[in-house]
């Protein structure tokens, strides 16, 4: 693909794209009108979440409940005119809930409280002051219409924000997503719902990790309410999850450098809190072939005001998995406590995850010169019987905020993580023939994690004179030491349409016992600013972070250090918003990503070097659009990555290689009419390596990049059949290329996916049926991977679920 045919054919194909979803949504425009005392309402009974969207978008404030809070519930008509807490308390009629005014345009939905009268409870003005962009200090931003993404999310340093004004790319997936598409992991979450991710290892393996906009994120680079290094490396199990925020591009200055040091995005989790309602549910869960689960859910508020709350979450599961001779198991459970009063915000979350996977299945690389082998079933596993995956992980992450004044928040958070693993496993096959045979070795490892981290900030509002500044500023630590204990066997054949079965009592050809293997010291300081003028009109954000970064590499036969470097870096960021209007705003931005420097290849004559850690370089201009029941991002970005390269004629290794990233991304979600809600959109991305080895490869594609990545995914209500859901997605992968020369072509492929959801009573208990089927029509492909090894596609699964509200 040349410059010329991405920067116009697929910019034409995004113009066209959003062209196209202007027509269908421009006659919710009209709907917008400017703040009035009273206001006129058209909103028709049906499902609250969407309601109380059509209510904020028609009164032209914003309105905030939890999705636990609406879900499932219906509210009254409202048509005519009203005052705002005329029409608030008509619209509540006989949902049990009622509302409170938190500021002069921001309205919170809340359970009423007990009552020995039928009378209606009206809600009450009340102006508060609020922490500013806290995670536990104000309540998450709010669903938007539909219900699948939040108005906003996370933006590290930054705190929480609105889509609409933050100078970056983000979206931020709800409960109700998790939940409704009754997902196994994070990475699946972001997979079947974001066009600019894709998975980058199989579903048959015990471990995730993730693409975004083409550069490869490790599972171990997702943070937990801000915080790395506090999750599972293998596998972030949903249970205990309230949101799944992605921040996309480079982010440095936002969170600091990654353990993994990613680049393509950031992934952030919020954890499960109390709400204002009770919640009491369980979960019967199937899938396909024979795979059992269930899932308890209970929040409460107690004492007075409701100041203290407690979530707790627990789930098992197990059974066999769609592949062949695989089974496993897995279990989970997690305590949230808060404390929230005056000016003193406590947040303590106890975090577990133990899973267990016999048979887990690593892709295959491919031999120079060898015909690409057709794909084989889906179902066929190559691991050996005896292989297996066993990790447990134990999180404590404790937060406390406090107000020194109505527009000033001090915070300080704590956290250590555990994670320790046991695994015996193929490294993936090498095939060397068009026939499928291959070559694979096995192995057996143990080690474990040990991470804390520790974070102090403070936020504040001020002015001077016409400007406004948000400030935030923030010094963090992590640490992390890893522990590694090895025994290896040796090679052999086998074939990926017929595997080769092994007895287990195989030879060892070397082995190790568990000892330091790494160690990884992060600290850095970061200030950042928010100057706005008119109300917001104008939005400049600049800010620095100084990293500091410490490792060492321990020999496994001796124990003594082998690599150690010390170094620090800045990375600087700078972002623009222009919002004309509510409903539209563009930005631009310049930010970095810093990564640990290379080790240097023994070939080179500079073996032993040390490189300080490298930065990736993002230049992104983007708009977004918010119709109140509907919104829309676009966004246009580049990313410069270098990478280490060994000169063919001196030997020297250097950071002179480079990878350049370009995209296109259109997202769109939210209610297109009644009953009808959408989430998708398409990312056109073009992959290149500028500098290679010798100028060997240069202007040839980068490996793992599809030229497209399509997700859309519509659901309906049916008028007819009252608390029924209908619904599907499909998902397109284009092509792309598995190797620097090129000579291996990954084709394109799609996959449809089917959902169904039935919510009813029975004896006055609230129920929610669900039945998804992925890989509809069991479409079999191949998927790429940026570290150059195959990923053969999931099956056909089905997923059953039913759960109870008490």
């Amino acid at each position: 693909m040349n410059r010329g045919n991405f920067t116009g054919g697929h910019a034409l194909k995004a113009m066209l794209l959003l062209a196209g979803c202007s027509t269908i949504i421009a006659p919710l425009a009209a709907q917008a009108q400017e703040a009035t005392a009273r206001k006129s309402f058209d909103i028709p009974a049906g499902s609250l979440a969407d309601a109380i969207a059509l209510f904020g978008q028609q009164a032209g404030i914003q309105v905030t409940a939890s999705d636990a809070l609406v879900a499932g519930r219906r509210n009254s008509a409202l048509r005519g005119t009203f005052g705002l807490a005329e029409g608030l308390s008509t619209m509540l009629t006989a949902t049990g809930l009622t509302f409170r005014f938190i500021g002069a345009n921001t309205v919170r939905i809340e359970a009423a409280p007990p009552s020995d009268d039928h009378a209606v409870q009206l809600g009450t003005v009340q102006v508060e002051a609020t922490a500013l962009n806290t995670p536990t200090g104000t309540p998450l931003p709010s669903p938007y219409a539909g219900g699948k993404v939040a108005r906003g999310g996370r933006a590290g340093l930054l705190g929480n924000h609105d889509y609409m004004d933050t100078p970056l790319s983000m979206v931020s997936y709800s409960e109700k997503t998790i939940r409704d598409q009754q997902a196994s992991s994070v990475a699946e979450v972001l997979f079947v719902n974001d066009p600019s991710v894709r998975a980058s290892i199989g579903s048959s393996n015990r471990y995730d990790a993730l693409t975004i906009r083409g550069l490869r994120v490790p599972n171990s680079d997702i943070a937990l309410n801000g915080v790395y290094g506090l999750l599972p490396n293998w596998r972030v199990g949903p249970d205990a999850v309230e949101r799944v925020e992605l921040l996309k591009g480079p982010g440095a200055l936002l969170n600091g450098m990654a353990p993994g040091g990613s680049i393509g995005g950031g992934v952030n989790v919020v954890s499960k809190q109390a709400g204002d309602t009770p919640l009491s549910r369980v979960t019967a869960e199937y899938e396909s072939d024979a795979h059992f689960g269930g899932h308890v859910d209970m929040g409460r508020r107690f004492g007075a005001d409701q100041a203290f709350g407690i979530r707790i979450n627990g789930a098992i599961r197990g059974g066999q998995t769609p592949y062949d001779g695989q089974t496993g198991h897995s279990s989970a459970g997690s305590v949230n406590l808060d404390y929230r009063r005056d000016n003193l915000r406590l947040s303590l979350d106890l975090i577990y995850q133990a899973d267990w996977l016999r048979a887990p299945e690593r892709g295959p690389t491919i031999a120079a010169g060898t015909v690409m082998p057709s794909v084989p079933d889906p179902r066929i596993n190559m691991s050996q019987s005896f292989d297996y995956g066993d990790s447990k992980s134990l999180t404590g992450l404790g937060r406390a905020e406090y107000d020194l004044a109505s527009k000033v928040t001090l915070y300080a958070t704590a956290g250590a993580n555990g994670f320790n693993f046991a695994k015996r496993e193929a490294n993936g096959p090498t095939i060397f023939n068009a026939n499928g045979d291959a070559t694979a070795d096995t192995n057996i490892q143990t080690g474990h994690y040990r991470t804390n981290t520790q974070e102090v900030g403070l936020r504040a509002q001020l002015a001077t004179g016409p400007v406004d500044h948000k400030l935030s500023i923030s010094a963090s630590r992590l640490y992390q030491a890893y522990q590694l204990g090895q025994v290896t066997y040796a090679t052999y054949t086998t074939n990926i349409y017929n595997p080769v079965r092994l007895p287990e009592t195989l030879a060892p050809l070397s082995a190790y016992s568990m000892r330091p293997a790494s160690d990884l010291a992060l600290r850095s300081v970061a200030l950042a600013d928010t100057l706005s003028v008119a109300q917001n009109l104008v939005q400049l954000t600049a800010g620095v972070r100084l990293q500091g970064v410490t490792t060492n590499s321990y020999s496994s036969a001796t124990g003594a250090v082998t690599r150690h470097y010390e170094s620090d870096a800045t990375t600087p960021m700078v972002g623009l918003l222009v919002r004309p209007s509510k409903a539209l705003s563009f930005y631009g931005n310049y930010i970095q990503a810093l990564t640990p420097g290379p080790s240097v290849p023994t070939g080179a004559i500079n073996s032993g070097d040390v490189f300080a850690p490298y930065k990736s370089k993002q230049l992104e201009v983007g708009a977004k659009l918010d119709l109140g029941v509907f919104g829309a991002t676009l966004a246009a970005f580049q990313i410069k990555v270098p990478n280490g390269i060994t000169d063919p004629v001196t030997k020297i290794y250097a950071l002179n290689g480079e990878q350049r990233n370009r995209g296109i991304e259109l997202q769109a979600f939210g209610t297109i009419t009644r009953g009808l809600r959408l989430l998708g959109g398409a990312t056109f991305q073009q992959g290149k390596l500028t500098r290679t080895q010798g100028g060997i490869n240069d202007g040839h594609n980068a490996l793992g990049v599809p030229d497209v990545q399509a997700n859309m995914a519509a659901e309906w209500d049916p008028a007819f059949v009252h608390g029924l859901t209908v619904g599907g997605r499909v998902i397109h992968t284009g092509k792309s290329w598995l190797d620097a020369a090129n000579a291996y072509r990954v084709p394109a492929w799609t996959r449809f996916d089917f959902t169904t959801r039935y919510e009813l009573k029975a004896a006055n208990i609230p129920l929610t049926l669900q039945a998804n089927l992925t890989n509809a029509f069991n479409h079999r492909y191949w998927e790429s991977n940026p570290s150059g090894y195959l990923i053969v596609g999931a099956p056909r699964t089905l997923w059953l679920s039913i759960s109870a509200d008490f």
